[in-house]
């Protein structure tokens, strides 16, 4: 009892007190987890994401760490750091003339606190000169149930300036219908959840419905964690075409990624 927590205690210390200094070492990479449109294998885009390669103990993947830091505040600067590396990626090859497609970011619902984030990530995308529309950015579907309103202002803000607000996780809370009967979502990112049981048949007819009735809602869907032909193909059968997943690619540090982008091309 005591002795694990306090062990718990310690490992979250030193998460606090290292990570400063592994953003400034660049100990924190950016990798990107590429989206597919299921119909022609091509990609479509991709969503950032974050891995901390320790000196001392390798890669640190982000349920160790992300949760910690969502604590501290801390996530503020990882969130600030994985924006920028974005920004700066998309717009060195726009300015080389390669392809580029959007490449989603996360926003912890730390920042709904901060209302700077909005003025940060406006200023990112005018200093790397490239349109917003290419950073789309996913709130978690828990963030919206918090500050509600305080979220709403900035979300409406920032897609008045030209950005896309995906709802992330959807259907892992219990506030996922409510959420799209008020809020002004440009696109869905259904959970690995949702699809995990699609051999049980009353999982189907939900999957169905939820992809029709976001059809019918005008909102973009995407589907994560898709790992079989079996749910590709279900998807795709019922009018959603788009998705990531180890079916397709894992995640892969961001310089890969922009290979791929170009041998697509060819």
């Amino acid at each position: 009892g005591k002795r694990d927590h306090s062990t718990v205690m310690h490992a979250c210390k030193k998460i606090e007190n290292e990570i400063l200094g592994a953003i400034e070492s660049d100990y924190i990479k950016t990798y990107v987890q590429p989206k597919v449109d299921m119909r022609s294998g091509k990609i479509v885009g991709g969503e950032a994401l974050v891995r901390w390669l320790h000196p001392a103990d390798g890669f640190i993947y982000p349920d160790k760490f992300i949760p910690v830091l969502e604590k501290s505040g801390y996530i503020l600067d990882v969130d600030k750091h994985i924006w920028k590396s974005i920004c700066m990626f998309l717009g060195s090859r726009k300015e080389n003339n390669k392809p580029i497609v959007p490449i989603s970011v996360n926003v912890s619902r730390m920042h709904v606190y901060h209302g700077t984030f909005t003025k940060y990530l406006c200023r990112l995308v005018e200093k790397f000169n490239i349109s917003p529309e290419y950073i789309p950015l996913e709130v978690t579907e828990s963030a919206f149930t918090e500050k509600e309103w305080d979220l709403y202002k900035k979300m409406h803000y920032l897609q008045r300036k030209g950005f896309r607000v995906s709802m992330d996780d959807f259907g892992s809370g219990y506030s996922s219908l409510n959420m799209l009967k008020d809020e002004n979502v440009d696109e869905v990112k259904i959970d690995k959840k949702f699809i995990d049981t699609i051999n049980d048949n009353n999982s189907r007819i939900v999957i169905r419905h939820v992809i029709s009735m976001l059809r019918e809602l005008g909102i973009d869907i995407i589907v994560e964690g898709v790992e079989t032909k079996e749910q590709a193909d279900f998807l795709m059968e019922n009018g959603c075409f788009y998705a990531q997943g180890y079916l397709y690619y894992k995640p892969m540090p961001i310089d890969e990624f922009g290979e791929l982008l170009e041998k697509q091309q060819k």
